[in-house]
């Protein structure tokens, strides 16, 4: 059978990813405990990659096998020093206690956002909002894991989804969540002709398992090069409305004249009145709602198909 740990568990693709990993002697960690995780595991560590307990990290001294990383922070309020805690620091507490010469392969589930990290951090961005700093630390991450995985020799693959969704993202607090469920509530939607990038759950969990099953005995199992990355994103890439069309069964769309100051008006009245948490409409949301995310030609990484798997 064969040896998978993997970190982030009971999160959002973790509870999609580890039922479909029944064949194998899977270890499971994440800070927070669910029953049916721990069931579905052959052990499950309730333990923080920031304060390992020393069972966990005796373990993880000793693994050998195959690594899926997962665990990341990525909330609406997080600050600065909570994703630096959780994204960056969590993981060099995670590789710090792994022997490489143990890991035969290093799956890290990135995201497109540390593309728009790497853009950030290189243009010394002033960096403000929470999905700013998700961006960066995400970028931050991956910078070290890679670094890590070249100087030992580490076969890596670097998995990059854009916004997942699954049969009933509605019920998840993720941004294409909210977006299903206020259509789903109100069926009519505005128009946007944003282009937006998706991946849907099912394919992005095909991938991983593909991976995971692949032989890597050496290097050349994965590709010509030591890292690997990949986008994993749905084809055609859709406009908002598109997505609410064809996706969410929108029944009706209209077109609202300067909706996007409308938008900011409406955010700017939210702040004041101090319902951001309530109604998590804010500025920078609305920036980032306007702004395209079509990652397909992204220089230095290759496109997931079908017929990688």
């Amino acid at each position: 059978m064969k040896n998978i740990l993997i970190t982030g568990a009971c999160g959002y693709v973790g509870k999609a990813l580890v039922p479909k990993l029944k064949h194998t002697n899977l270890v499971s960690i994440d800070r927070f405990y669910d029953d049916k995780i721990h069931h579905q595991s052959n052990r499950f560590f309730c333990d923080d990659l920031n304060g390992l307990s020393s069972d966990a990290e005796s373990f993880l001294e000793s693994f050998s096998g195959k690594i899926i990383h997962l665990a990341a922070a990525r909330t609406d309020d997080s600050i600065q020093e909570t994703y630096e805690k959780d994204n960056v620091k969590a993981t060099q507490a995670l590789i710090k206690n792994l022997n490489p010469k143990k890991i035969n392969l290093f799956i890290h589930v990135g995201s497109v956002a540390a593309i728009d990290g790497k853009f950030l951090e290189q243009n010394r961005a002033n960096i403000t909002s929470p999905d700013d700093w998700y961006r960066v630390s995400k970028y931050q991450q991956q910078l070290h894991i890679e670094s890590w995985a070249k100087s030992n020799n580490v076969p890596l693959v670097i998995l990059a989804p854009s916004a997942i969704y699954d049969n009933d993202a509605k019920k998840n607090s993720t941004n294409i969540g909210r977006l299903e469920k206020a259509v789903s509530l109100f069926k009519v939607v505005p128009e946007i002709n944003i282009l937006k990038s998706l991946t849907s759950m099912s394919n992005f969990i095909k991938a991983i398992v593909c991976l995971v099953n692949r032989k890597t005995e050496n290097t050349s199992d994965i590709d010509t090069d030591l890292v690997n990355r990949y986008l994993i994103i749905d084809k055609p890439i859709m406009t908002v409305t598109e997505i609410c069309k064809n996706k969410f069964k929108a029944r009706l769309v209209i077109r609202i004249p300067k909706l996007k100051t409308l938008l900011l008006i409406i955010s700017g009245f939210i702040s004041l009145m101090g319902l951001c948490k309530i109604i998590p409409l804010s500025k920078e949301r609305i920036i980032k709602l306007y702004k395209p995310t079509d990652y397909k030609d992204e220089m230095g990484y290759k496109e997931w198909s079908d017929e990688e798997a």
